[in-house]
Protein backbone atom coordinates (compact mmCIF):
# COMPACT_ATOMS: atom_id res chain seq x y z
CA UNK A 1 0.00 0.00 0.00
CA UNK A 2 2.89 2.38 0.62
CA UNK A 3 4.47 1.57 -2.74
CA UNK A 4 2.56 4.28 -4.77
CA UNK A 5 3.36 6.92 -2.16
CA UNK A 6 7.04 5.98 -2.16
CA UNK A 7 7.21 6.26 -5.96
CA UNK A 8 5.46 9.61 -5.86
CA UNK A 9 7.86 10.92 -3.22
CA UNK A 10 10.86 9.67 -5.21
CA UNK A 11 9.59 11.36 -8.38
CA UNK A 12 8.97 14.60 -6.48
CA UNK A 13 12.53 14.54 -5.09
CA UNK A 14 14.06 13.94 -8.53
CA UNK A 15 12.12 16.83 -10.04
CA UNK A 16 12.90 19.11 -7.09
CA UNK A 17 16.66 18.45 -7.27
CA UNK A 18 16.69 18.83 -11.09
CA UNK A 19 15.03 22.25 -10.87
CA UNK A 20 17.42 23.26 -8.08
CA UNK A 21 20.46 22.17 -10.11
CA UNK A 22 19.19 24.09 -13.16
CA UNK A 23 18.73 27.26 -11.07
CA UNK A 24 22.25 26.97 -9.62
CA UNK A 25 23.71 26.38 -13.10
CA UNK A 26 21.86 29.40 -14.48
CA UNK A 27 23.06 31.58 -11.59
CA UNK A 28 26.66 30.41 -12.04
CA UNK A 29 26.56 30.97 -15.79
CA UNK A 30 25.25 34.49 -15.29
CA UNK A 31 27.91 35.21 -12.65
CA UNK A 32 30.78 33.78 -14.70
CA UNK A 33 29.96 35.48 -18.00
CA UNK A 34 28.45 38.64 -16.56
CA UNK A 35 25.46 38.30 -18.85
CA UNK A 36 22.33 36.25 -19.23
CA UNK A 37 22.30 33.05 -21.29
CA UNK A 38 21.70 33.28 -25.03
CA UNK A 39 17.99 32.59 -24.54
CA UNK A 40 17.56 36.23 -23.51
CA UNK A 41 18.02 37.61 -27.04
CA UNK A 42 15.73 40.60 -26.49
CA UNK A 43 18.36 42.16 -24.30
CA UNK A 44 20.96 41.97 -27.08
CA UNK A 45 19.26 44.85 -28.93
CA UNK A 46 20.57 48.22 -27.82
CA UNK A 47 20.11 51.84 -28.83
CA UNK A 48 22.23 52.96 -31.77
CA UNK A 49 23.42 56.32 -30.41
CA UNK A 50 25.04 57.28 -33.75
CA UNK A 51 21.72 56.76 -35.56
CA UNK A 52 19.88 58.77 -32.92
CA UNK A 53 22.29 61.69 -33.41
CA UNK A 54 22.11 61.41 -37.19
CA UNK A 55 18.29 61.43 -37.11
CA UNK A 56 18.36 64.53 -34.91
CA UNK A 57 20.60 66.31 -37.42
CA UNK A 58 18.33 65.32 -40.31
CA UNK A 59 15.32 66.71 -38.44
CA UNK A 60 17.15 70.01 -37.76
CA UNK A 61 17.96 70.25 -41.48
CA UNK A 62 14.31 69.68 -42.40
CA UNK A 63 14.72 66.20 -43.92
CA UNK A 64 11.38 65.04 -42.51
CA UNK A 65 8.19 63.47 -43.84
CA UNK A 66 5.28 64.13 -41.49
CA UNK A 67 3.23 61.16 -42.61
CA UNK A 68 0.42 59.71 -40.55
CA UNK A 69 0.28 56.56 -38.50
CA UNK A 70 0.32 53.45 -40.67
CA UNK A 71 1.88 55.20 -43.67
CA UNK A 72 5.28 53.67 -42.99
CA UNK A 73 4.23 50.39 -44.61
CA UNK A 74 3.95 52.24 -47.96
CA UNK A 75 7.04 54.43 -47.48
CA UNK A 76 9.45 51.86 -46.02
CA UNK A 77 12.29 50.91 -48.38
CA UNK A 78 11.96 47.50 -50.01
CA UNK A 79 14.58 44.79 -49.54
CA UNK A 80 15.93 45.59 -53.02
CA UNK A 81 16.24 49.29 -52.14
CA UNK A 82 18.03 48.38 -48.91
CA UNK A 83 20.44 46.11 -50.78
CA UNK A 84 21.16 48.83 -53.34
CA UNK A 85 21.79 51.37 -50.57
CA UNK A 86 24.22 48.97 -48.87
CA UNK A 87 25.97 48.29 -52.19
CA UNK A 88 26.44 52.02 -52.82
CA UNK A 89 27.13 53.26 -49.26
CA UNK A 90 28.06 50.26 -47.10
CA UNK A 91 26.81 48.95 -43.78
CA UNK A 92 28.19 51.93 -41.86
CA UNK A 93 25.73 54.27 -43.58
CA UNK A 94 22.95 51.66 -43.47
CA UNK A 95 23.37 51.45 -39.68
CA UNK A 96 22.73 55.20 -39.34
CA UNK A 97 19.13 54.63 -40.45
CA UNK A 98 18.32 52.16 -37.65
CA UNK A 99 17.77 53.02 -33.98
CA UNK A 100 18.57 49.48 -32.79
CA UNK A 101 21.62 47.26 -33.00
CA UNK A 102 21.33 43.52 -32.37
CA UNK A 103 24.70 42.34 -31.11
CA UNK A 104 23.83 38.70 -31.79
CA UNK A 105 24.38 39.32 -35.53
CA UNK A 106 27.55 40.27 -37.39
CA UNK A 107 28.33 43.85 -38.39
CA UNK A 108 28.09 43.11 -42.11
CA UNK A 109 24.52 41.74 -41.95
CA UNK A 110 21.16 43.43 -42.35
CA UNK A 111 19.81 41.40 -39.42
CA UNK A 112 22.06 43.36 -37.04
CA UNK A 113 20.18 46.62 -37.63
CA UNK A 114 16.66 47.02 -36.22
CA UNK A 115 14.03 49.74 -35.98
CA UNK A 116 14.42 51.77 -39.21
CA UNK A 117 13.23 55.37 -38.99
CA UNK A 118 13.59 56.65 -42.55
CA UNK A 119 13.88 55.99 -46.26
CA UNK A 120 17.62 56.86 -46.68
CA UNK A 121 16.67 60.46 -47.47
CA UNK A 122 14.20 61.60 -44.80
CA UNK A 123 13.10 60.79 -41.28
CA UNK A 124 9.49 59.58 -41.34
CA UNK A 125 7.16 60.41 -38.50
CA UNK A 126 5.19 57.21 -39.20
CA UNK A 127 8.38 55.16 -38.92
CA UNK A 128 9.08 56.67 -35.50
CA UNK A 129 5.54 55.79 -34.41
CA UNK A 130 6.15 52.20 -35.55
CA UNK A 131 9.50 52.11 -33.73
CA UNK A 132 7.89 53.36 -30.52
CA UNK A 133 5.21 50.70 -30.68
CA UNK A 134 7.50 47.77 -31.51
CA UNK A 135 10.22 48.82 -29.07
CA UNK A 136 7.66 49.03 -26.27
CA UNK A 137 6.27 45.63 -27.24
CA UNK A 138 9.73 44.05 -26.90
CA UNK A 139 10.67 46.14 -23.83
CA UNK A 140 13.47 48.10 -25.54
CA UNK A 141 12.63 51.21 -23.54
CA UNK A 142 15.75 53.16 -24.52
CA UNK A 143 14.84 52.78 -28.20
CA UNK A 144 11.19 53.62 -27.50
CA UNK A 145 12.23 56.79 -25.67
CA UNK A 146 14.66 57.77 -28.44
CA UNK A 147 11.89 57.46 -31.05
CA UNK A 148 9.57 59.55 -28.86
CA UNK A 149 12.24 62.23 -28.47
CA UNK A 150 12.81 62.36 -32.23
CA UNK A 151 9.07 62.60 -32.83
CA UNK A 152 8.88 65.49 -30.38
CA UNK A 153 11.74 67.18 -32.25
CA UNK A 154 9.68 66.90 -35.44
CA UNK A 155 6.65 68.43 -33.71
CA UNK A 156 8.77 71.28 -32.33
CA UNK A 157 10.33 72.00 -35.72
CA UNK A 158 6.88 72.08 -37.32
CA UNK A 159 5.68 74.60 -34.71
CA UNK A 160 8.71 76.83 -35.42
CA UNK A 161 7.86 77.10 -39.12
Amino acid sequence: MLYPYGCGLALFCVIWFTIGAFAINLREQTTITGQLPATEKNHAVRLNHDAFGYAGELIKQGHVVTDGQGAWSQHQPSAAEENEFIRLHGFGEYAKWHLGIDDTHGEQTKARYKFPYGDFKNVHRAALLAVESRAAQYKHYDIENAALELREMISASNRDR
